[in-house]
């Protein structure tokens, strides 16, 4: 009953987050849906008979207030007035860098979070786009002037501005005119520590250059740390045509290979669960940090972790309320990111599917050899797949035809390749000649990789175009999974009871 009562909560919390994402709902209106809710509480405690229905509902209708309220305070922008004051005026301006650089062609894009205008106490984030040289790093002191300007929305329909906005960045200036720089050491403790991690990251980076030709250099960079900086147009292009863009973004797939060879490694050394489970924590944090410590790659990290959760213990229950607390936490932190992150959606989504569906459907194919771990690749494959795939429709209006096989041919290696490419990039900082040598197989890994997205990409049919999906197709399209979902999870019930 508890953990009913908690979920109805938390979907409440959702689509009251989610609603109010699409209109415009006053705190008045949220105050109005939680006297209903208290009311329907009221009824289940006085009345004669106890409806779980109406408990459930009330719980629901107080979960859907907070959520819209919660969304209403993260959207106030009453503490950045000045700021939009002075949009579309030049300004001069001094703060910080604490996010970047992400490199886009001739470009760089930063977050700035800038100091306030005319000593009102105020400060935001800004966007700045940048030359791609001299390269920003964070904790740099720049004194900036440059035409303030809001965000606008790209064509194509992908909604920029609320993108930004989920980050709480309502404002960019284009090309400024830095004045000045000066570095900086960041926050007590925590700031030292991120700048050691990032040019730990860079050099990482430069040792895989050094021993790896292009683009098998830049696609393990991407592989391993979510950097797609070096990364050729043309290779973009393929990794999107064919469906496999996702393995050069940082996920919780990618993390969680990250954690289950610090485990591995752990078990080996015979470390008790305990301290096995908090040194690979500590790591996943390090490595988040040093992967760029964005907010999508803390979500990841967190979505890994409980993927490895739940693959290690088989505690499919546990796992899946970890990851839908986990999932609450973060909205509860940011509900913009129910709608506007992509990133979040997928990998919950992913994650979901990995936890709850594929157990559901191994049994079907136990005909399928598990030898360089084929079976576990193809059915990680058609989970995501199923439960990404309208999400990615909507936001792309684009599904690849090849993705399938593409991905099967791919994913069992990917642990193997990560492995290597890690290895190749530390004997890098430790002797160089020792990094040549670990970098055939990692090359050869990488190369049999790029050459499948390569095949598959010269398909005309390998992606076919599917416009006009709109929000409400999705939404049908979940519920009618969820519902086929919890259709297998009672016919399980049942079959046990027999």
């Amino acid at each position: 009953m508890t953990r009913s009562i908690f979920l109805s909560f938390i979907a409440g919390f959702f689509s009251g987050a989610l609603g109010r994402s699409f209109f415009v709902i006053n705190n008045a209106m949220a105050l109005f849906v939680f006297l209903l809710g208290a009311l329907f509480l009221a009824a289940y405690f006085l009345g004669n008979k106890k409806s779980p229905l109406v408990l459930f509902l009330s719980f629901f209708l107080i979960g859907a207030c907070l959520g819209v309220s919660r969304y209403n305070l993260s959207n106030s922008r009453e503490n950045i007035l000045t700021f939009y004051e002075n949009t579309g005026q030049k300004i001069k301006i001094s703060g910080m860098v604490i996010e970047g650089p992400k490199i886009q062609n001739k470009y760089a894009k930063i977050i700035f979070r800038a100091d306030s205008i005319e000593d009102r106490g105020e400060s935001a984030k800004i966007l700045l786009t940048v030359p791609r040289y001299p390269e920003f790093e964070y904790g740099d002191i720049l004194t900036l002037e440059g035409k303030l300007e809001e965000p606008e929305n790209l064509d194509g329909g992908f909604d920029w501005k609320g993108y930004l906005a989920k980050d709480n960045i309502y404002f960019e200036i284009f090309l400024p005119r830095i004045s000045s720089r000066e570095p900086s050491s960041g926050p007590y403790f925590v700031g030292p520590i991120k700048k050691f991690l990032f040019s730990l990251r860079s050099k990482f980076l430069d040792n895989l250059s050094t021993v790896l030709p292009e683009p098998q250099s830049s696609y393990l960079a991407g592989l391993t740390l979510g950097d797609r900086t070096d990364l050729p147009s043309n290779l973009k292009d393929e990794f999107k045509k064919v469906g496999v863009i996702h393995l050069v973004v940082l996920s919780g797939y990618n993390i969680s290979i990250v954690a289950d060879s610090i485990l591995s490694i752990l078990r080996w050394l015979s470390f008790s669960v305990l301290s096995r489970t908090m040194i690979t924590a500590v790591g996943i944090v390090l490595f988040s940090i040093m992967a760029g410590g964005s907010a999508t790659i803390v979500r990841a990290a967190i979505m890994g972790l409980l993927l490895l959760f739940a693959r290690e213990t088989g505690r499919v229950y546990q796992a899946l309320s970890a990851l839908i607390a986990a999932a609450f936490l973060m909205a509860l932190f940011n509900p913009k990111l129910l709608r506007f992150d992509g990133s979040f959606q997928l990998s919950f989504l992913a994650t979901l599917s990995l936890i709850i569906f594929l157990p559901r459907i191994e049994k079907y194919f136990k005909w399928i050899t598990n030898k360089f771990k084929l079976r576990e690749a193809i059915l990680s494959t058609i989970s995501t797949q199923i439960f990404v795939l309208p999400l990615l429709i909507a936001s792309s209006g684009y599904v690849s035809l090849v993705s399938f096989p593409a991905n099967v041919l791919i994913l069992g290696l990917v642990p193997l390749t990560m492995f290597f490419g890690f290895i190749t990039g530390v004997a890098g900082f430790l002797w160089r000649p020792l990094s040549q040598i670990i970098s055939w197989p990692t090359y050869w890994l990488a190369a049999w990789q790029l050459w499948v997205i390569k095949f598959f990409s010269k398909f005309s049919f390998a992606i076919f175009e599917i416009r006009g999906t709109s929000a409400i197709t999705v939404i049908l399209v979940y519920l009618f999974l969820a519902i086929f979902i919890l259709y297998m999870y009672f016919r399980e019930n049942e079959q046990k009871k027999i």
